[in-house]
């Protein structure tokens, strides 16, 4: 949540993300649908899909983590060891689900 007082965010403010070529792995207790919905954005720009975090990951897609549910404990465990195969590899991008979104509304 934004401030009332803050600047309103402009496109510029929003990283473009490099989609094409590169593998996602989406860690959010998004709805089915909306998860779907990021899915074909994704694929829709020539990147690939992973179900769970790997060494070849490129990016991890970071959404809502809130919960006690298997879905939640499973986003954060994807957020972990993430952090980790950063740590190790350097490779790894950590982008959020809404910066994803915003780069999907640029282009």
């Amino acid at each position: 949540m934004t401030s009332a007082t803050a600047a309103p965010e402009t496109q510029e403010d929003s990283p473009a993300i490099r989609i094409a070529g590169r593998s996602f792995v989406i860690a959010s207790r998004l709805p089915r649908s909306a998860f779907f919905e990021l899915e074909r954005e994704i694929e829709r720009r020539r990147g690939a899909i992973h179900p769970f975090l790997t060494a070849v990951t490129d990016v991890l897609v970071v959404g809502h983590l809130d919960g006690v549910d298997v879905d939640a404990a499973w986003a954060r465990e994807q957020v972990r060891r993430g952090e980790i195969y950063r740590d190790r590899w350097g490779h790894l991008e950590f982008v959020t689900e809404r910066d994803l979104r915003a780069t999907f509304a640029v282009r």
